[in-house]
């Protein structure tokens, strides 16, 4: 993170608030982790597993780098990499945006017909940073689902078990 050697932020997030932060940059690596079960089209286990490079800019601009790794027939991660405004939604059969909640939060909301995934990434300080998952259906929705663009068809699965996540500040 690059800061004018004046500034002493109380937040990562807080700096790029700061019209002289003009610029600020703030970096952090998100590591998540969770077991779906999933019931449809076939019951079966899958291990997820996510990695979000996240950039939050003087600009007003999230770039989010992302690599997944589950358990698949095909081999290797995938990677995925998007740039928006903040607030801005994306594209695609789950919108996804980045939200400032306040001068130490950023939530990352991705919007699915059954329910909402949620990424908290909150600061402590400068140099630190805590992230925490959170699934929640929509109301008339009991189960879970989501795209498999290799099926091509939407998969189902119950609550997600077992969260995991971490955050580094780069």
């Amino acid at each position: 993170m690059r800061l004018a050697s004046s500034l002493l932020p109380t937040s990562l997030l807080s700096a790029l608030l700061v019209p002289s932060a003009a610029d600020a940059e703030a970096r952090f690596r998100v590591t998540a982790s969770w077991v779906e079960n999933q019931i449809e089209p076939e019951e079966r286990t899958r291990n997820m597993h996510f990695t979000y490079l996240v950039t939050l800019g003087s600009d007003k601009k999230v770039r989010e780098t992302s690599q997944m790794r589950m358990e698949r027939r095909r081999a290797g991660p995938a990677d995925q990499s998007r740039e928006s405004q903040l607030g801005e939604t994306g594209g695609g059969r789950a919108l996804t945006q980045w939200k400032v909640v306040n001068e130490s939060t950023l939530v990352r909301l991705t919007g699915w017909p059954s329910h909402t995934f949620a990424i908290w990434l909150r600061t402590q300080g400068d140099r630190s940073c805590t992230a925490t998952l959170e699934w929640r259906l929509k109301p008339g929705f009991t189960i879970y689902e989501s795209w498999s663009s290799i099926r091509g068809q939407y998969r189902k699965f119950t609550e997600p078990a077992w969260p995991r996540a971490t955050c580094e500040v780069l």
